[in-house]
């Protein structure tokens, strides 16, 4: 295993720049998880530490060693694609050795790591078979087996898992953990899936346009995101987002007031001052029903997912805000109800209006 290092990675197409200036040390034995919506660059960052794409400016280096325009063989990588890219005329155990064979080394040595990777993943009775013989993530498995024979210092994932369906999407997160743990190599791994990235990773890498937007642990980005494209981003369901405004409170200090009420007990910075527009941000699931005589926000359902363990609620707020609630249990609730609702105040983000994260 082996740390990356790229330090003001930037890659261009003609005029269009795609990778704007990323920074970042990734550890040995680190699991680094690249997430952000489609377009933003994090498979073009994958193909760049894989070698696969040329680096505009900057440097990259593994273990220390300068990688930025070594050939892709001796970068020490072993790349999983999101096709499994497998030969349909061999078998699993040809597959698996291929690209020790195609380099030479020892049959006895190609058969012992073969062999060594097909217990790790369960393939052992499979090796004879050919991939039409295997269901998908039984060919996921011998395409991440075909990468831990080489030994790799780094293993690169480009959305493995994207062409499974969802029940067996859970099963490989379990088992890419379990490999990890097991194999104790740094990984970085692309997906557009948060949930992926929230299960997966030791970090998160947000990436939104060719720039990073936050790196962090799951939970720092989920309990502290840097802005509500982040806030927006981590979770799901999608925080809601409120505006609200500033005014001076009695003391003269900032209060915050949403939907016409002024939240003494929530904490404003010195910096914003009244009449400043600011965001509050609400997770779905910090939304409850509010009790009888409490202080409550008004709603009207426009949708009621009835899901047993819990209910999903769509509705607006009194100013046409679309809101989203995850209320715990079964509640009997009908579209077009109007319902009081209520959150703790230690469960609101606040953003300024430029959407950074204000410290409470």
């Amino acid at each position: 295993m082996a740390d990356v290092t790229l330090s003001g990675i930037r890659k261009s197409f003609g005029n269009l720049e795609v990778i704007k200036g990323v920074d970042l040390d990734v550890a040995s034995g680190e699991f680094i998880v690249f997430v952000g919506p489609s377009g933003c660059g994090k498979s073009t960052l994958l193909r760049m530490i894989a070698g696969l794409e040329d680096i505009t400016s900057g440097a990259l280096a593994i273990g220390g060693r300068d990688m930025t325009d070594e050939d892709p063989a001796k970068r020490g990588i072993a790349m999983v694609f999101q096709t499994y890219a497998l030969y349909p005329h061999m078998t699993v155990k040809e597959n698996m050795g291929f690209a020790l064979r195609f380099a030479g080394m020892d049959k006895g040595e190609i058969e012992s790591r073969v062999d060594e990777a097909a217990r790790m993943l369960e393939l052992e009775a499979l090796l004879d078979r050919k991939p039409k013989a295997l269901s998908g993530g039984q060919r996921q498995r011998v395409a991440i087996g075909r990468a831990i024979v080489r030994h790799p210092d780094v293993f690169l994932f480009d959305e493995p898992l994207s062409n499974l369906d969802a029940e067996l999407r859970v099963h490989m997160r379990a088992e890419l953990s379990s490999l990890h743990d097991r194999l104790k190599t740094t990984m970085i791994y692309v997906t557009h899936d948060q949930v992926e990235a929230m299960t997966l990773a030791d970090r998160i890498v947000v990436l939104r346009q060719g720039q990073v937007e936050q790196i962090g642990t799951p939970l720092e980005l989920y309990n502290e995101p840097a802005n509500t494209f982040v806030a927006g981003f981590i979770g799901s369901p999608s925080m809601n987002f409120l505006p609200a405004t500033v005014s001076a409170g009695d003391d003269g200090a900032p209060a915050l007031n949403l939907f016409g009420e002024v939240m003494p007990d929530i904490h404003l910075p010195p910096s914003v001052k009244p009449d400043a527009k600011v965001t509050v941000g609400v997770r779905p699931q910090s939304i409850r029903l509010a009790e009888t005589g409490a202080a409550a926000i008004e709603i009207t359902t426009t949708l009621v997912e009835a899901l047993g363990a819990e209910t999903v609620v769509y509705a607006t707020t009194k100013r046409g805000e679309d809101m989203l609630a995850v209320l715990s249990g079964q509640h009997m609730l009908k579209t077009g109800t109007a319902i009081q609702v209520t959150f703790d105040r230690a469960d609101i983000h606040l953003f300024d209006e430029n959407g950074k994260r204000l410290a409470g």
